[in-house]
């Protein structure tokens, strides 16, 4: 049996089963492996949750990961056992992690998520209860299922988030554009944006916009646009098995696909692509006079930048991420 982390994730379990969206089945504590596999390997290894639709057209194995010393293992268990039992194209991985996990955990996840698709698998990574700080998550974990079913948790909206980074906003070519699932792909693609805009010819592909809202980046004090920030585009099966390790694309964003995409496609929108930061990944939105120490790191960036953007006339809003991705600014 998988080991449950207090009582928060029994809780997970049983909520997940109740609010199963019409047409949609839950399980908790699954086996991965056929009974023939289990005996041969020697263990038997169990997944959180299964969402299934009652057709079985579409499955969701999820990890909960609240407070674990190592909140990977999960993603290597399904690697794994991909390896003897390979994960249909129904099936989709994803691990949803707490604010209790650690920043340099929680981006290991997500870069083994890289390679858990490079490998021919369906799977995420999002955030799980991101509007509540890793102090909230340890009290949340530690008191009982009676109190918990007091606490006024959304667990709804945490359905609704897997749907919602899983589910291929636009296909391009040989891409999936999704939106973000973890504030590190929101930070791969600010670098990426970054690093660019300094390209002659990408700078010239982007031309100059006007842009109201930024992400900021507290650790690397940087930013780009929040729309660019919000999307990924994934690599299609095919394409990913014909791509070496050493030339693998991840996912992110582009100058090329976002200008392609950017006005040409109502479902490519801003509007979206921020409440998408805000609801789902808990990224607070500030006006820069809110945050003087930022506005002046902001002006900087802009002065390096000013063949490319231009502020909106109504004002600059920035979009900050959540604990464990912020720092103090000095």
């Amino acid at each position: 049996m998988a080991r449950i982390e207090g009582k928060l994730a029994k809780y997970l379990q049983d909520e997940f089963k109740r609010l199963s969206p019409n047409g949609w089945e839950c399980h908790s504590e699954v086996a991965i492996l056929s009974p023939d596999l289990e005996k041969f390997l020697g263990y038997e290894p169990r997944v959180d949750v299964l969402l299934q639709r009652t057709n079985s057209s579409q499955k969701f194995w999820m990890e909960f990961e609240i407070s674990r010393a190592d909140p990977v293992a999960n993603h290597t268990k399904f690697a794994t056992t991909h390896l003897f039992q390979a994960q249909t194209q129904s099936d989709t991985f994803v691990s949803m992690m707490s604010a209790d996990i650690d920043r340099g955990k929680r981006n290991l996840g997500v870069t083994t998520i890289y390679l858990m698709r490079h490998i021919g698998m369906n799977a995420f990574q999002t955030a799980l209860l991101p509007h509540h700080n890793s102090k909230q998550i340890k009290e949340l974990n530690n008191i009982s299922i009676e109190n918990l079913k007091q606490s006024s948790l959304d667990i709804t909206q945490e359905i609704q988030r897997v749907f919602s980074i899983s589910e291929t906003v636009i296909s391009e070519n040989n891409q999936k554009i999704h939106f973000a699932g973890d504030i590190l792909d929101v930070f791969m693609n600010l670098r990426k944006w970054n690093e660019e805009i300094v390209i002659p010819e990408k700078r010239s592909v982007w031309g100059k916009r006007t842009i109201t809202y930024f992400v900021f980046d507290p650790l690397n004090r940087s930013f780009a646009p929040s729309k660019f920030c919000a999307y990924v585009a994934i690599p299609n099966t095919t394409a990913l098995l014909e791509l070496s390790l050493g030339n693998f694309c991840r996912s992110e964003m582009s100058i090329n696909l976002y200008a392609k995409l950017d006005g040409t496609d109502n479902r490519f929108d801003g509007r979206r692509a921020r409440l998408h930061l805000t609801q789902n990944l808990a990224m607070t939105q500030h006006e820069i006079s809110e945050v003087p120490e930022i506005f002046r790191l902001f002006e900087n960036w802009l002065f390096q930048h000013s063949d490319s953007i231009n502020v909106h006339p109504k004002g600059i809003e920035i979009l900050m991420p959540p604990e464990p991705f912020t720092k103090k600014i000095r």
